[in-house]
């Protein structure tokens, strides 16, 4: 090893080193365990405490503990890590802080305001002041002879940087120096050295140290570096796993109009993922789909150890199915696939009463056995009072009862008020050619028992809002100012998780659809709190108050430009929820493709106004005109004459074409003048 190398032997350097990795580290991590603290012990927004409880009151123990357990895994490890790293930052900030050497280089680097002891805003005037009163102290012809030899060199070599110092903020060379060098001498000796002490690299432990860096180049940094790699070849970016991906894409590739697209068919799929086969090598794919099969049906599951694992890795794959299916432009499996989702969610098979079948206590027995109506909705189902919903569905318990009301009463339900095509700042229904336009969808949220009511009742001004088009803001952006929508009520699912609406858009030329589907995450139920139960209200329209309503707006990419040509465009939108049956809206949006007006052109509504005033025949201009009238149309001549002719020209072809319109002009104003 070389000997012209320095040692950190006083241990000024690797401290700081060290102290910046773990801070690097460290402090990120610290900050995501906080907000998982916060948001873990804050309320849902919108929702309140009651329908948390409510929530948690219905959810199964076996879900409890699987959360706890879940939770628990997913904190311990960066509690730990952020523990045992804030304990390093301790230390390394005391022992910097008790480190006397630390402080001594400190104090040998050259910082001129404070050897004149000004600030960084001092005046010349200012500095050349301080630089004066310590002249007169440290000034050798100055210095008391009292003082020792050790005395007298200090104060002497004080008095040297105290010159340098003013010298550096006064003189321009010494200035420069200081500038470029930090110094006012100009550049100074550069050494090499190494942050660690000297016994670790040239003492006995110096094989030690070689051996480490050995282990941490050539063995864990390869395999950090591996892991990595494969990782990132054996999942995608949305996280599932490649295999996985290449067997949906495989499926859609091969699908055939023949095909009968099911939930069966659906949940097939999903049953055939790697995830499932790396997890649990031993069970098959029929065992994963039996497992899935029984939490729809609400039936007691064979392979009772894997169930949660796989309800929570499905809800990832049912959103990657979608996704694909919406790529492949196959309208009929992304659909399903969100149907099949949404009866995983709740645990409720698709069927013609789902609706019904999604509420808690529901005896589905006695449902179908005993009601003589055909209800199907959760509409329907509040037309009648709550003590014969409670015959309906089963549920004697007044408690119980009480409880599935206001369940059903919050599940959201969209009214549609006005769905368009809209571009960033145009207030018009219409786009031109070739812009790159959005959907805008205004919906009214409303509860199932509220009494529906005609749109005209909700005033103009509450549609159009603020509208963030007219403002020329970001409708998207606009978007993230409402609050996030509150947690499904989903009690049998082993996760939380919040409500939100898929957005399909599907050209009606041929059925299919256009782009991947966008989600809304946001927007306010605050609706659901009005009291306008449609048992209670006689009349609408007398009852109706439009300030105790809001109106959203769902904002949907249309992932290409308007065509090129004229004309109207139809487009289906499908807003899907799949949290809830009975959630979704179907509508029809026209994409209006019209050019903005151009300015007519003065000179040809001149010319055009002439034509229509210009008389059939020489009688008809005798009839019309007197002799003063004529004297009129002299003087009108002229002026139209001298209008034309201080038209500036261009090029000698717009001349040419200005003349012969010029004497069109001077005929037709001679034949009325005659």
């Amino acid at each position: 090893m070389p000997q012209n190398y320095d040692y950190d032997e006083a241990s000024t350097t690797w401290p700081f080193f060290v102290l910046t990795v773990l801070v690097v580290a460290v402090i990120p991590v610290t900050l995501i365990e906080l907000f998982r603290l916060v948001a873990g012990n804050s309320e849902e927004p919108g929702s309140g405490s009651e329908w948390s409880q409510l929530h948690e009151k219905y959810t199964t123990e076996e879900v409890r503990q699987y959360r706890r357990e879940n939770k628990k895994k997913r904190s311990k490890t960066g509690l730990y890590f952020v523990t045992v790293g804030w304990v390093l930052i301790s230390v390394l900030v005391y022992y910097i802080r008790s480190n006397d050497a630390i402080y001594q280089v400190a104090a040998a680097a050259f910082d001129p305001y404070d050897l004149l002891g000004v600030s960084l805003s001092s005046t010349d005037k200012e500095i050349k002041s301080a630089y004066r009163k310590l002249s007169v102290i440290f000034h050798p012809d100055k210095l008391s002879k009292d003082l020792s030899e050790t005395e007298r060199t200090v104060m002497e070599e004080q008095f040297v940087m105290i010159n340098k110092a003013y010298k550096a903020l006064t003189d321009e060379i010494t200035k420069e120096n200081y500038r470029k060098y930090g110094h006012p001498d100009g550049p100074q000796s550069t050494s090499h050295g190494i942050a660690l002490p000297k016994f670790l690299v040239e003492g006995a432990a110096s094989p030690f140290v070689v051996f480490a860096y050995f282990i941490l180049l050539a063995i864990v940094l390869p395999m950090v570096v591996s892991k990595w790699w494969s990782t990132s070849q054996e999942y995608t970016k949305h996280g599932i796993h490649s295999e996985t991906a290449s067997h949906f894409v495989d499926k859609m590739f091969n699908f055939k109009p023949s095909y009968v697209v099911i939930p069966d068919l659906i949940i097939k799929w999903i049953s055939e993922a790697k995830e499932f086969k790396l997890k649990y090598p031993e069970l098959s794919a029929v065992d994963i789909s039996n497992i899935i099969q029984s939490h729809v049906n609400r039936e007691k599951c064979e392979h009772k150890y894997a169930k949660n694992f796989v309800l929570t890795k499905s809800s990832l794959l049912f959103h990657q199915l979608i996704e694909i299916a919406s790529t492949f432009r196959n309208t009929e499996v992304a659909l399903m696939a969100l149907d099949t989702y949404r009866s995983v969610i709740q645990a409720t098979p698709l069927s013609l009463h789902s609706q019904i079948f999604q509420l808690p206590n529901v005896d589905k027995d006695h449902f179908l056995d005993s009601t003589t109506d055909d209800i199907r909705t959760l509409g329907k189902l509040f037309t009648f009072p709550d003590d014969k919903i409670g015959k309906i569905l089963g549920i004697k318990d007044q408690t119980k009862l009480s409880e599935t009301l206001q369940v059903a009463s919050r599940i959201p339900k969209l009214k549609l008020i006005k769905g368009s095509f809209k571009v960033r700042g145009s207030s018009l229904d219409t786009v031109e050619p070739g812009s790159t336009p959005h959907i805008q969808v205004k919906v009214l949220v409303r509860s199932p028992k509220h009494k529906i009511f005609a749109n005209s009742l909700i005033p103009s001004e509450k549609v159009i809002g603020d509208d963030p088009l007219l403002l020329e803001q970001d409708p998207f952006e606009k978007q993230l100012e409402e609050p996030l929508l509150p947690q499904t009520f989903a009690p049998l699912h082993p996760t939380k998780r919040r409500t939100c609406w898929y957005a399909f858009v599907v050209s009606q030329k041929d059925g299919k659809i256009i782009q991947t589907p966008s989600m809304t995450h946001r927007m306010s139920l605050e609706n659901l709190d009005v009291k306008f139960d449609k048992r209670l209200i006689k009349e609408a329209e007398k009852e109706f108050k439009p300030e105790d309503w809001t109106v959203g707006t769902i904002s949907i990419p249309f992932a290409q430009p308007a065509p090129k040509e004229e004309g109207t465009y139809f487009f289906r939108v499908v807003i899907k929820s799949p949290d809830y049956f009975g959630a979704d809206l179907d509508l029809t949006v026209p994409l209006v493709v019209k050019s903005a007006p151009v300015e007519a052109d003065p000179k040809i509504q001149n010319l055009e106004k002439l034509d229509s005033n210009e008389p059939e025949n020489d009688a008809e201009v005798n009839a019309g005109y007197s002799s003063d009238d004529s004297d009129n149309s002299s003087d009108d001549e002229s002026e139209d004459e001298s209008d034309f002719t201080d038209i500036n020209t261009d090029t000698e072809a717009e001349a040419e074409d200005e003349d012969e319109d010029e004497d069109e002009v001077h005929e037709k104003l001679g034949e009325t003048s005659t």
